[in-house]
């Protein structure tokens, strides 16, 4: 059976993909957001607060410039893309320029009416090919509490897409408070138009490197564990994909086919290829694709050998970059060591790394063989009616010529 709209992408080949940053504008509060504290300040979402947006000609250059690179199919981020008043015309532009494009969203603002119109009515006629809903809890409460969003104000939007059969993405940030509700947010997720669900495990990235709120946003591994499995067989009875981004490679051992770290997410075909958080850079320099060398690791990630203990008395091996990610002593005879991120600094002085062992696992480049073979996570959506849930049904049927069309 062949599916319209449905891509695939050769697993262990680059991706293709691209972003447009249009700036970091935002008026949401999510606890665990990268881009807290940005401004050196005490106030957690100041920056995002006070934060402009590229304007539209920009963004269109930019775009332009990602598909003259030969890229394939773009995401648009912020901040939160859908408060720019050029989102509009972006996306059309885009799709003009032959790229499929994905907004990434809370999805607060799409169902509000702008010169009399929907938003989300606009994005669609404009020729909008995907979303990616950050659903980050499955309860009202808990949704309020942790981006300041509402979820009944995120369904309304999804039961909209749902009516035109839209299907959709959604990401997941896995956390202390939400780590034993995984299984309801992937409950809520089968219900829904969603084809697949990224669980991203919080890293204390940027200006959350030196704070103390990040140690306790972190869950450990060990205690996310038995929630995320349940919540992954959730997903693949429903026919739906789950990634699960960021973490080293040992994290979920029963797991592992879904598990790819930002080593690994260049061959993903959905990641980034181009530069991101460039917003006072020219168009050129933001849609140039970034070299990866034929080994699959870029120099500032680089493996270096690392002799020392940390405060806790924990054995390091090595690190990736200048301390991006660290490595502790067991790691060092590990077969997948090659291939893997590393621990978190703030993660591994939270948690220590008596969870953290040497898997027997084969690598093909930055990424697990057992990864290559998880066919449902090389699916693109490449056109916005397409049947991805019936196209990764196949898959799960033992389908091995893959969706239609041509490979991606």
């Amino acid at each position: 059976m062949t599916f319209p709209g449905v891509a695939f992408h050769t697993p262990g080949r680059l991706g293709r993909g691209a972003v447009l940053d249009l700036g970091l504008a935002c008026p949401h509060s999510c606890a665990f957001c990268y881009y807290s504290f940005l401004d050196g300040g005490p106030e957690q979402f100041a920056a995002l607060r006070r934060a402009r947006m590229r304007d539209t000609a920009s963004c269109i250059a930019i775009v332009r410039a990602i598909a003259a690179n030969g890229l394939t199919h773009l995401d648009i981020t912020g901040g939160e893309p859908t408060v720019h008043k050029g989102l509009v015309e972006i996306v059309s532009e885009a799709v003009a320029a032959g790229l499929a494009v994905r907004c990434i969203t809370l999805g607060q603002f799409l169902l509000r009416k702008r010169d009399g119109r929907r938003l989300l009515d606009r994005l669609l006629e404009a020729g909008l090919t995907d979303l990616l809903f950050s659903l980050h809890a499955a309860d009202a409460d808990a949704f309020a509490a942790t981006c300041g969003g509402s979820l009944p104000t995120l369904l309304a939007a999804m039961d909209a897409l749902d009516a035109r059969g839209f299907q959709y993405a959604c990401n997941t940030v896995m956390l202390e408070r939400n780590r034993r509700t995984l299984p309801a947010i992937a409950r809520l997720a089968v219900s829904r138009g969603v084809y697949a669900v990224n669980f991203i495990a919080f890293n204390a990235y940027h200006a959350w490197r030196g704070m103390e709120q990040a140690a306790a946003l972190a869950a450990s591994y060990t205690k996310i564990s038995p929630y995320l499995e349940e919540a992954v067989a959730i997903l693949t009875e429903g026919r739906v994909a789950a990634n699960i981004r960021y973490v080293p490679l040992c994290a979920f051992p029963s797991l592992a086919a879904h598990v790819v770290g930002v080593l690994g997410v260049p061959y993903d075909p959905y990641e980034w290829r181009n530069r991101c958080l460039n917003h006072d850079r020219p168009p050129a320099y933001c849609a140039e694709p970034l070299p990866i060398p034929e080994e699959g690791v870029r120099p500032v990630h680089a493996f270096s050998p690392l002799a020392e203990k940390l405060p806790d008395g924990t054995a390091l091996c090595g690190m990736r970059g200048d301390r991006f990610k660290l490595f502790p002593a067991q790691c060092a005879d590990c077969p997948a060591r090659n291939a893997c991120d590393g621990v978190d600094p703030v993660y591994l002085a939270r948690h220590g790394a008596s969870e953290l062992a040497p898997i027997p696992e084969t690598t093909a480049g930055p990424l697990l063989k057992k990864r290559l073979g998880y066919r449902p996570a090389f699916l693109v959506k490449t056109s916005p009616d397409a049947d991805m849930r019936g196209a990764m049904g196949e898959e799960w049927g033992g389908g091995k010529k893959g969706p239609g069309g041509k490979p991606f």
